[in-house]
């Protein structure tokens, strides 16, 4: 019996974005039938790259924030850009149980002050956890 994992996603965080962030989706979502998208970012931008791609409606949830976290942005002035950024907001669904983890290819400084300032940490441990892909 599997049970289904809801994934935040922050679609306006890194280079390219959301393009590249929703084709990840797509490509994830024929190989994960257990995962529901929480998609944070630009509605209007996000339904036309959607569209175009064969995911299915029941698989994610758009939610909606034209403001975004830049590159450039150093930790402490992403932070205090707001709670309505879209990687704000995707880490904030995590805190309150509305999704079970958080991506983002946005700015990895900005993400972990920001995952620091909202989601408990496990005890013994003061840092926000980083994941990559090993081969």
């Amino acid at each position: 019996m599997s049970t289904q994992i809801t994934i935040a996603v922050d679609a306006m965080g890194g280079d390219n974005s959301p393009s590249k962030v929703i084709d990840g989706i797509d490509l994830h979502s024929k190989n994960s039938n257990d995962v529901f998208y929480n998609i944070f970012g630009d509605l209007e931008l996000l339904e036309k790259l959607i569209s175009k791609k064969n995911i299915s409606k029941d698989k994610y949830n758009l939610i909606h924030t034209n403001e975004k976290i830049e590159g450039e942005d150093s930790p402490l002035s992403a932070a205090k850009k707001g709670k309505n950024t879209s990687m704000w907001l995707a880490v904030e669904s995590v805190k309150s149980k509305e999704s079970d983890a958080i991506i983002s290819a946005g700015n990895t400084g900005a993400l972990f002050v920001i995952a620091k300032l909202n989601l408990e940490m496990i005890q013994n441990i003061n840092k926000p956890a980083l994941s990559g892909l090993w081969p």
